[in-house]
């Protein structure tokens, strides 16, 4: 095909050795039979240290509402794990990653609510924003959210299964993460607790036409006059019951006058 190997990319060692590739370090055992050579597939320690620092940049918006915070963690943990769930044995360092992410969210809720951690825990148990989730055949003790009608959110420390890269055939129909990921807007002061509110006001409908589903949110008060970022959550705080669910064709006439499409 005329193709010539890259210097800078090509490397030459001993199967002993890992190299990293991708994101993974790829190093080669003996098989039992003492013949071929098995590559094994790890995460590497520095990887799963930059998730943890993720999450802790995350926990360390305390003024940012709970639900969001709570979809942000869950949208970098699982994004992560269904990464290296092509690794050997990942499950262990998984689990790992999982305990942090739930002291995490923890030292969050203490430092937003100006408590202790024992002091918190106890309330959430309490309360029930504590409480054991079972999904699948898994079950652990996690930190729930209540939305209207009786729906929750939570903390999702469950891991995604192991794969094996040799078990996915060319002709595999692939399937992509479904669940949305939480992007951080409220860095611009739109929160998700304040989407959530809003639709579930409305019941998913627009508010303006009443007949398309609503997607979008908007807020009375204009964002971008606020400066800062912490004014600009102050704003979307004030603005939660008041904030209108509204189809994209409506949230553009609103902005713009006669949008014509």
């Amino acid at each position: 095909m005329g193709l010539t190997l890259s210097a800078e990319k090509t490397s030459i060692t001993h199967w002993e050795k890992p190299i990293t590739f991708l994101g993974y370090h790829i190093r080669g055992i003996q098989r039992i039979n003492g013949i071929q050579i098995q590559a094994i597939l790890s995460i590497p320690k520095e990887k799963e240290r930059t998730i943890r620092r993720e999450l802790v940049r995350v926990a360390g918006y305390h003024h940012i509402p709970e639900i969001d915070a709570m979809l942000a963690m869950n949208a970098k943990f699982r994004g992560w794990c269904h990464y290296y769930k092509y690794a050997n044995n990942p499950q262990e360092a998984f689990n790992r990653v999982a305990w942090k992410m739930w002291r995490f969210y923890a030292h969050f809720l203490a430092r937003k609510h100006r408590s202790s951690m024992k002091a918190l825990l106890r309330r959430a148990k309490k309360n029930g924003s504590s409480r054991p989730i079972t999904k699948g055949t898994s079950k652990r003790g996690t930190f729930t959210i209540e939305l209207d009608k009786g729906k929750r959110i939570y903390l999702d420390v469950f891991p995604p299964k192991s794969e094996e890269i040799r078990q996915v055939g060319n002709k595999e129909t692939w399937t992509v993460d479904l669940k949305p990921v939480n992007p951080d807007r409220w860095l611009q002061g739109r929160s998700a607790a304040t989407r959530l509110s809003a639709l579930a006001r409305t019941g998913g409908t627009c508010q303006r036409c009443g007949a398309s589903p609503a997607m979008q949110v908007h807020h009375k008060n204009k964002m971008k006059t606020k400066r800062t970022v912490l004014a600009k959550v102050a704003s979307d705080r004030d603005q939660r019951n008041q904030a209108r669910a509204l189809c994209k064709e409506c949230h553009l006439e609103v902005h713009h006058g006669t949008w014509r499409g």
